[in-house]
């Protein structure tokens, strides 16, 4: 059983909660961190955070990132989710290391990975995790 937002929902045995939550924070970390590259992008080439933003929730780019994290948290600069940077890379690196024991190839998962204990090293032990967006932009989207 797991938790996730509001909801409980039974999904398997012993672990799999855990399991469950290590890949959705794999997810969710990946969406934020192409959803910071992206909304970089636009603005750098003009376009409107605001107007990017009610494009993607309009769209197919929809996700948690572009709904709640981007307009709570990091275009108003608080960075103050309440969830700590390392406990999701805590969990991306469980999620990877599932998907190895399983025989599941994680490349783009291994990478997001890599991106994200980059960040951590700089941005330190307590940052928020939407502050990867913030290291994203002042590291010029590279």
């Amino acid at each position: 059983m797991t938790e996730l937002g509001s909801s409980v929902i039974h999904v398997g045995p012993v672990g799999a909660g855990h399991a469950m939550k290590a890949l959705n924070n794999l997810l969710s970390a990946t969406h934020l961190w192409i959803t910071s590259e992206a909304m970089i992008a636009g603005e750098r080439f003009g376009l409107d955070p605001q107007t990017m933003l009610a494009v993607f929730n309009g769209s197919s780019g929809r996700s948690g990132s572009t709904e709640n994290k981007w307009p709570n948290f990091i275009l108003p600069g608080r960075y103050d989710s309440g969830f700590g940077l390392r406990l999701m890379l805590k969990d991306m690196r469980i999620a990877v290391a599932l998907a190895e024991q399983v025989g599941v190839p994680s490349r783009l998962g291994a990478d997001t990975v890599d991106l994200w204990a980059e960040a951590a090293a700089d941005l330190g032990e307590h940052a928020d995790h939407t502050e990867v967006a913030k290291w994203v932009h002042d590291r010029g989207g590279t």
